[in-house]
């Protein structure tokens, strides 16, 4: 049988595709960033005239008694000795309050699940801070001198939910969120408080050395022990570096993989159009059984007009201006093979271990494919009814970066694969000049997410990067799935990170930067915990069996400041480094 030509195949009704509809744009992300927004600006609305009320009331008492000041104004007898001036931060404080509800919510939930979040310390603290407060505007209301009440913390308490709305404000505009950084923190730090404030409690309730309420203790341990700034310690970094991931052009369409993926151990790398350009080309063409090759090169065209794989292509490139013949019965395999019937006879075009199942491949065959993969190309098969017809050798190029990309990975002490489908031979000639760790060969698409799985039994975190439907599987099976930009719809629906300029060098940039902002949220989150933690022996009122005083909020005000600074200077030296 000789393969003639023919007029052109007809498309296949199956394979008319409907013009796809404009989606509507998804506007729910926006309105919730508008929402965060509205709330944080709500608080720090009522934040500014509680400021001014609480350093007022702080120092009124005192500027008055040495003749500096007058207060605001004076009621008329007999009410000349009520201070209002407690009521007015509660009235300022509610709104900032309910700013935070969502905070509430969350932590209900964590309660009845017994987390010790840090939406639980922050509502703990909260609720502290209020409860304290209301006795003590209701006793000033009542005329008793607000220098022998409990102090009023109406304002750091409204910073710290200030300044957590204003976190998660950056985590929803940069996409990003790290809360797993302020977890143990904020486990430290809870169950610190409570251990702390039943010692000092008993301690001071079976001595009697103490001049002041007992329970002052307990709302003085929980309201420190929340940090003004420890959802800022986590999310400040998290923007920083969600900022210098777009200006190297990497989306991160999952925020929360920027704090996993500095654990990952492995990158497995497929080959066709990731590790290579994918810009396949048919280079060698072997005929058998006196077939001609212009006869034969037409009939594969026609088998593959309608596939999408790069072999497929680099056929319809090299058919083009020949005439096609007429395929029926079309049949495709996941191996990338397919089968149709052509002039009454059954022809199957594809790699080897799809063809050998009907046709027994001559001797000289083995010999021109060894040739072929010794040269790290793609060999393919096409076979008429029982006997073979013709070789296809096709060739791809790799990545200018390819090398530069396992080299930094491997610098990072991480190890590298390739996954592909391509014979052994020819796979193990790319792994070898890109200097890949490990090469597996001769893969289905379910099997690279197999292989993935292996991986990860054997205890590795990986990072698997594709970019066609084939390996959306492994991206999605992967601890992290990258693709990049040039891949298609479902490689970039498996996947957490797109690499827009589809540079492989951006990944073990990425890896560092993930590393960088991981070290910087958890040392952050820390250190603003120290902050507070160093006025512990004030809140417990160890200071008043020397003389000194119980908490103050001139001293939260101040372990408030120097966290916010050193926060504020570590958020510019992260985003301006390299």
């Amino acid at each position: 049988m000789s393969p003639a030509a023919a007029p052109e195949t007809e498309k296949p009704a199956a394979a008319v595709r409907p013009a796809p509809k404009p989606r509507p744009r998804d506007r729910k992300k926006s309105r919730a960033i508008a929402g965060e927004l509205s709330r944080f600006q709500r608080a720090v609305w009522f934040l500014i005239p509680l400021l001014v009320v609480t350093v007022w009331t702080e120092v009124a008492g005192l500027l008055v008694a040495r003749g500096i000041a007058v207060p605001f104004f004076t009621l008329p007898a007999p009410y000349d000795r009520c201070n209002v001036w407690g009521l007015v931060q509660l009235v300022l404080f509610l709104p900032i309050a309910a700013a935070g509800r969502e905070f509430y919510r969350f932590a209900g939930k964590d309660i009845l699940q017994r987390i010790p979040s840090p939406e639980v310390l922050l509502t703990v603290s909260t609720a502290a801070s209020f409860f304290m407060g209301l006795f003590t505007a209701v006793q000033m209301v009542r005329g008793v001198p607000y220098e022998v009440l409990p102090p009023l913390f109406f304002l750091y308490s409204g910073i710290c939910l200030a300044a957590a709305l204003g976190a998660n404000a950056l985590d929803r505009w940069g996409k990003v969120s790290l809360p797993s950084f302020r977890d143990r923190p904020a486990l430290v730090l809870l169950s610190g408080a409570i251990l702390l404030s039943i010692v000092a409690f008993l301690s001071f309730f079976f001595t009697g050395r103490h001049g002041f309420p007992l329970w002052q203790i307990v709302a003085s341990l929980l309201i420190i022990a929340c940090p003004a700034g420890l959802f800022l310690a986590t999310s400040a970094p998290a923007f920083a570096a969600a900022g210098k991931a777009a200006a190297h052009k990497i989306l991160l369409r999952d925020g929360a993989v920027l704090g996993d993926f500095y654990q990952t151990t492995m990158v497995v790398f497929d080959k066709t159009g990731t590790l290579t350009k994918g810009q396949v080309k048919l280079t060698d063409i072997f005929t058998f059984n006196n077939g001609p090759e212009t006869g034969l090169l037409s009939l594969a065209a026609a088998m593959v007009q309608h596939s999408d794989s790069p072999e497929a292509a680099a056929i319809r490139e090299a058919a083009e201006g020949c005439t096609l013949p007429r395929c029926s019965e079309l049949e495709t395999v996941p191996e990338g093979g397919c089968e149709v019937l052509c002039f009454h006879e059954h022809v199957r075009l594809g790699p080897k271990e799809y063809v050998s199942r009907t046709v027994l491949l001559p001797l000289e065959a083995d010999a021109y494919m060894e040739r072929l993969t010794g040269e790290g190309k793609t060999v393919w098969y096409l076979t008429v009814g029982r006997k073979l017809y013709a070789i296809f050798g096709f060739s791809d190029i790799l990545r200018d970066e390819a090398m530069d990309a396992m080299r930094l990975l491997k610098k990072q002490q991480i190890r590298t694969a390739v996954m592909t489908g391509d014979n052994k031979r020819a796979a193990q000639y790319l792994g070898k000049m890109s200097g890949a760790d490990r090469v597996a060969a001769e893969l289905k698409p379910e099997h690279k997410a197999d292989l993935v799985r292996t991986f990860q039994a054997g205890g590795d975190v990986i990072a698997a990067v594709g970019n066609d439907s084939y390996d959306a599987p492994a991206l999605a099976c992967a601890d992290t799935g990258i693709t990049i930009g040039s891949g298609d719809k479902e490689a970039w629906q498996a996947s957490q990170i797109v690499l827009l300029d589809d540079d492989l060098r951006s990944i073990p940039r990425l890896l560092r930067l993930s590393r960088s902002c991981a070290r910087r949220a958890r040392r952050d989150a820390w250190v603003v915990s120290a902050c507070n933690i160093v006025l512990v022996p004030a809140a417990c009122g160890i200071l008043t069996l020397f003389g000194g005083t119980m908490l103050t909020p001139g001293m939260l005000a101040l372990a408030t400041l120097v966290s916010l600074l050193y926060l504020f200077l570590q958020y510019e030296r992260f985003r301006r480094s390299r």
